[in-house]
Parts: structure tokens; C-alpha cells; sequence
């Protein structure tokens, strides 16, 4: 949910600035000179706006850094990591846990939090180090095809379970959202401006929404092929 909240965000900021600083602009009957101006307005505020947010994430992230080194226990950890809201935040603090006391049971949750191939290096890393005979051989084959497939990539998203979740919810929003555009539509057609307004917030999110599902269906067909492998 929190990454649909961040999505909405967004959309409402590319679209409700830039339409009611053109609007303010059109209201008062501006020139040319100001309705360019205007423009360049719009594109600091967008500029400044996604680097303060980008900022805040990076400050958000150091701080769950800073609350792990005051941890005494695994249990802090565990609490802190049900109170931090970024899955990037909970990953770090599953691989401290992991660190201090390993079990299969933090590995797999390290698994379902990450984006990094980091720190699929440490899952197996501790998977491997904690196991014996043939079950620690089946981990290294496992880990070897992980290394040949995702071994030179930042990002990977290897949880199938989780990622399916994540690709219902996107597509379930998207349905949600159509039905509820085309409940409002039919009440805006006694003022064009308002509909075409609700046409263009309507594409532009049912757009987000559908190139979410998309991303995120490839991501489950892809974990689908590899949870035997990887």
C-alpha cells in the first residue's frame, strides 16, 4: 500500500501543479512572457519536489542505520524492523538479524524485503554456512545459478509469493479505479472543464496503475520460472 500511496503522490503532483499554475495563469489573462515563466515555475517546483523527496528517503534510511546501532538485542531489531515503514529499511535490518543469530525463518524474510542482489549474496551466504551434506550442496548450486543469472544486476526481486501479492494489488487497484472513473464520469458532463479534467487524471492514473501491474506480473513470471533454481 505504501508504494500505491507514493504513486498517487506523485500523479497528483505532475498534474495538479502544472494545471493550476497554467490555470491561475490563463485566470488573470497573462502574456506570452508570463505563461513561459510560468512553465519554468512549474519545472522547479517538480524539480524540487522529487529531489526533497528522493532526499527524504536517502535520510530515512540512514537514520533505521543509526536506530540498528543502538539495538542491544535481536529483539529490538525485530520490533524496530515491524516499526520502519521502507521494505529497503526492514531488508537492512533482516540482514543484521541474520548477522547476530541466524535462522531459516530471517533468511526467507530477508528474501521476501530485497531488491539487492547484496543481499541475495548473504542469504545464501548464511543458507550455506548454517547447513550440511546435501542439503548445503543443493544451496550452492542454487546459489551458483543465482550468481550466472543476477550476479551482475543491482536489482532483482526473487520472493514469487510476495511478488504476486504485489501484482494482485495492482491490478485489483486498476479495476477499482476504472469503476470508480466511470461512476464519477457520467455526473461531470454538465461542465466540459471539469470532465476533461477527470478524462485526464483518468488516463494518467489508469496508465501508472496498468504499467505497475504490467511490471509486476513480469516480475511474478519471472520468479515463477526461477523459485526452482534460485
Amino acid at each position: 500500500m505504501r508504494s500505491v500511496v507514493k504513486l498517487l503522490a506523485y500523479i497528483l503532483l505532475a498534474v495538479l501543479v502544472p494545471s493550476l499554475v497554467m490555470g491561475a495563469v490563463s485566470f488573470f489573462g497573462a502574456s506570452n512572457i508570463i505563461v513561459i515563466i510560468s512553465q519554468f515555475v512549474i519545472m522547479l517546483i517538480m524539480v524540487f519536489a522529487f529531489t526533497k523527496s528522493f532526499d527524504y528517503m536517502r535520510r530515512y534510511e540512514k537514520k533505521t542505520m543509526d536506530m540498528m546501532g543502538r539495538a542491544k538485542s535481536v529483539e529490538e531489531l525485530r520490533k524496530l524492523r515491524e516499526e520502519r515503514l521502507s521494505y529497503k529499511s526492514k531488508a537492512m535490518i533482516t540482514n543484521e538479524i541474520l548477522n547476530r543469530e541466524f535462522s531459516e525463518e530471517e533468511a526467507e524474510i530477508l528474501k521476501k524485503y530485497t531488491n539487492s542482489t547484496e543481499d541475495m549474496k548473504h542469504y545464501y551466504s548464511a543458507l550455506i554456512s548454517n547447513s550440511s551434506g546435501k542439503k548445503r550442496e543443493e544451496l550452492k548450486i542454487r546459489r551458483d545459478n543465482f550468481k550466472k543469472k543476477y550476479g551482475n544486476k543491482a536489482r532483482i526481486y526473487p520472493d514469487f509469493r510476495e511478488n504476486l501479492k504485489t501484482c494482485g494489488k495492482w491490478i485489483g487497484l486498476f479495476f477499482l479505479l476504472a469503476i470508480f472513473f466511470a461512476s464519477i464520469k457520467s455526473r461531470a458532463f454538465g461542465n466540459p472543464g471539469l470532465a476533461m479534467f477527470i478524462y485526464i487524471i483518468q488516463i494518467i492514473m489508469l496508465a501508472s496503475f496498468m504499467i505497475n501491474a504490467i511490471i509486476w506480473l513480469i516480475r511474478c513470471v519471472i520468479s515463477f520460472w526461477d523459485r526452482k533454481f534460485i
